[in-house]
């Protein structure tokens, strides 16, 4: 402790100056190797919880169309229910309920993207490479280009003149027309 006292005395610090110092050296210290043990850390799969999503989706779609007895019975006092007549057609509430397990259990069973983030709105003479590949099907290397189309040609006027990007076309355009913004 003799060299943290020597420490504060060279550094012209008083008690209480030296004493924050430290604290926020090690409040630091401390920062720094939680973010280094965050970023050491495996990802969690995509699929880690599709299993138990796709046993949810069949559980609740079994039971969407469950009617207990005791609920069943009309309010006229009897005991027993009636049972509906055979040629009834389901309830809608039981066919949207199976729609949505069915498509639930597609969605946990479909293969995930490859780590690429959603799109989101961008603003394309705004955007570093790294925005613009959030854009539907542009990747590192038209991303670059537009960049590159950007310092050349300076702001795009219009949604459209993308297009003159080589390796955009209409597809590409109509694909990424509603995230793009200028």
């Amino acid at each position: 402790m003799r060299w943290l006292y020597r420490l504060r005395t060279h550094a012209g610090l008083s008690g209480p100056e030296g004493t924050a110092a430290l604290v926020l050296l090690l409040a630091l210290l401390g920062g720094t190797a939680a973010r280094h043990v965050q970023s050491s850390s495996a990802p969690v799969p995509a699929d880690l919880f599709a299993a138990a999503d796709a046993a949810f989706a069949t559980a609740a779609a079994d039971t969407a169309s469950f009617t207990p007895r005791a609920f069943a019975a009309p309010l006229t006092g009897a005991e027993e229910a009636a049972e509906p007549p055979p040629n009834a057609a389901p309830e809608e509430s039981d066919s949207t309920a199976s729609e949505i397990a069915e498509a639930v259990v597609e969605r946990a069973a479909a293969p995930r993207r490859s780590g690429k983030p959603p799109p989101a709105p961008t603003n394309i003479n705004t955007a570093s490479a790294a925005e613009l590949q959030r854009l539907p099907r542009i990747g590192p290397a038209l991303a670059g280009r537009i960049v590159e189309y950007r310092r050349v040609n300076g702001r795009f006027r219009s949604a459209e003149q993308i297009t003159e990007v080589r390796g955009i076309g209409e597809k590409t355009l109509e694909k990424m027309r509603p995230w793009i913004r200028l």
